[in-house]
């Protein structure tokens, strides 16, 4: 599931209520990504995977309906309307059967921008994740360190110290670490965002 380079849109794919397997790759990857915000919403660990389940189910139904033409229409814009709107019927659910107030860590959930700016920055990070691990399997041994020392904010005099190697050494690895990461976000963007 991770040969994203020559695959049509997962998005189009999966919006075909007919082709079972890409909504099953959706599901592979969207899964984690929705418990994180369902979590970060503040909804209780206990009821996270039920809750998942139903907006899964509702994706299923509803992404064809998904209209990229539209004007600053995007996936995850839309997505994020839907993980909303569910959490939020959740929650007044919940608020009816039971007298719990909601938890410590819930965010303002009347604040749709606060929402969606978590949202988005789930996003940016769970991408990320995905592409640290693809690079992760095109290198290792100093490469991979030279990568991770980077992203710790250490300069290359520092990192070329720690790990007994030349700085231009150290250039030459952060660039082509750097490349294959930038090259993986873009084709898992593209993969996972268009719907085209």
């Amino acid at each position: 599931m991770d040969n994203w380079n020559t695959r049509e849109s997962l998005l189009l794919r999966a919006s075909n209520p007919d082709d079972h397997e890409a909504f099953e790759e959706f599901v592979y990857y969207y899964k984690n990504f929705i418990s994180m915000v369902f979590v970060k919403m503040g909804v209780n660990d206990s009821h996270v995977d039920d809750l998942k389940q139903d907006l899964l189910v509702k994706l299923w139904r509803d992404i064809s309906k998904f209209d990229s033409t539209r004007e600053n229409s995007n996936f995850r814009g839309w997505l994020s309307v839907v993980i909303r709107h569910e959490v939020y019927r959740f929650f007044r659910k919940t608020k009816k059967t039971q007298t719990d107030e909601l938890p410590d860590n819930h965010l303002n959930l009347s604040e749709e921008s606060e929402v969606d700016k978590m949202i988005e920055d789930e996003w940016k990070a769970y991408v990320t994740s995905l592409a640290v691990e693809k690079v992760k399997s095109y290198f290792d041994g100093n490469a991979l360190k030279v990568f991770y020392l980077t992203l710790e904010g250490k300069n290359a005099a520092a990192i070329a110290e720690e790990l007994d190697m030349s700085e231009n050494s150290v250039y030459v690895l952060r660039s082509r670490v750097k490349a294959r990461f930038q090259s993986e976000i873009r084709q898992l963007r593209m993969f996972l965002e268009n719907h085209q």
